[in-house]
């Protein structure tokens, strides 16, 4: 084969992706989301797809056209309520597609404790999500440096697991303040041998999630809920160039659709070998699905 033609059939290959960050939405949960989430649908353009919500095949169809996998995650808030063992089942019975993500309230500390140990062993639950803004009051979140998580990120430890926890301003109307990244050096520095995710890029303080994946080995920033289009110049040469290895790609489904991340992600104009990390390499390496 002619120089040209391996470096064009390179250059046209397909990467299967792998999606961190995902919330499956069943039609009878649509008409329940409160106003504080419908608001950050809204202002995404996709508040219609929030009240519709999906059915699992839909899903799968959607992926179809460009994710090999992702991760399905549980969600408990207010009167939203995708179970564990909803998520659970689900992945349990398409292993092919989906890689299960539950959630646990760190205020009650055994029960959750219990609950994570439940869900590897029933579910095989590779991450552990979690949200700080939820576990506090209307104005004011906990941090994920208090130590009611402890107990949980030794058992995560313990499971061999990953945690991924919320980073950056809010976009629903709920706290911000407990998203500051520079909470996570706390954490990686305690428990070096857990694998944690910032999700969401941790805007307006991405610098500061920036310099703690480069800084811990065992911290990656996930990028879902963030549209590439609009990535931050910086975070952009970030992925880039020295933090390649530290960088995964989510889409925070369905807040936003798999196609339109990855084809922002294509005319950011990425080498092969960086886009492959970005959707595949890194999340594999962090999740051990």
């Amino acid at each position: 084969m002619q120089l040209s033609a391996r470096l064009g059939a390179k250059m046209s290959e397909k990467i299967l992706a792998i999606d961190a960050w995902a919330t499956w939405n069943p039609p009878e949960m649509g008409p329940k989301w409160p106003e504080e989430m419908r608001h950050i649908f809204r202002r995404y353009r996709r508040l219609d797809v929030l009240e519709r919500g999906t059915t699992l095949p839909d899903l799968l169809a959607e992926m179809d056209a460009a994710v090999e996998k992702l991760v399905l995650s549980s969600f408990y808030y207010r009167e939203v309520k995708i179970t564990n063992d909803m998520a659970g089942k689900a992945a349990r019975e398409r292993p092919d597609r989906f890689i299960f993500s539950g959630t646990v309230d760190p205020r009650g500390i055994m029960k959750s404790v219990r609950e994570i140990e439940r869900l590897v062993k029933e579910y095989h639950m590779k991450l552990l999500r979690l949200e700080p803004y939820a576990y506090g009051t209307p104005w004011e979140g906990l941090p994920p440096n208090d130590k009611l998580y402890w107990p949980l990120y030794a058992k995560c430890v313990e499971l061999d697991i990953a945690v991924a926890i919320q980073v950056g301003h809010t976009g629903p109307l709920l706290p911000s303040e407990c998203g500051r990244p520079i909470y996570l050096d706390e954490i990686a520095l305690a428990f070096p041998e857990l694998r944690i995710l910032g999700a969401h890029l941790g805007q307006p303080w991405h610098e500061e999630m920036m310099i703690l994946a480069w800084k811990h080995p065992n911290v990656y920033v996930e990028t879902s809920a963030r549209t590439p289009k609009h990535w931050p110049k910086p975070f952009v040469e970030f992925c880039r160039t020295y933090g390649q290895d530290k960088v995964i790609w989510g889409t925070d489904y369905p807040l936003l659709s798999f196609e339109r991340t990855l084809r922002e992600i294509d005319e950011l104009g990425f080498p092969l070998e960086v886009k492959r990390k970005l959707v595949r390499e890194n999340a594999i390496r962090a999740l051990k699905p």
